[in-house]
């Protein structure tokens, strides 16, 4: 599975999980109820929106849906690519 290193949720293990590229397109929610091309959409629905997304390891460990806002247990911080993040109008790094 591929992935984008420009948006990380580090998990409650310390684990960074990136936003997984499936079939050219992230996805947004479990049902894939969005597919957005590009990262920036991707980043916008899970950081600000407080959707759940598509998101895996560097090396394949724990593929899953995370989500950052609400009650998610599993993502604890953020990171985010600093371009990415002005665009957006939010901090590059963040904790819950």
């Amino acid at each position: 599975m591929n992935h984008n290193p420009k948006l990380a949720l580090i998990d409650s293990d310390g684990d960074e999980r990136f936003a997984a590229i499936i079939n050219g397109t992230y996805q947004i929610g479990k049902a894939r109820k969005r597919t957005p091309p590009d990262i920036q959409t991707f980043a916008r629905a899970i950081l600000i929106e407080g959707e759940d997304g598509r998101f895996v390891c560097a090396d394949g460990r724990k593929p899953g849906i995370l989500k950052f806002s609400g009650r998610a247990k599993e993502a604890r911080s953020y990171r985010l690519d600093p371009t990415i993040a002005a665009q957006l109008g939010i901090p590059a790094t963040g904790n819950r």
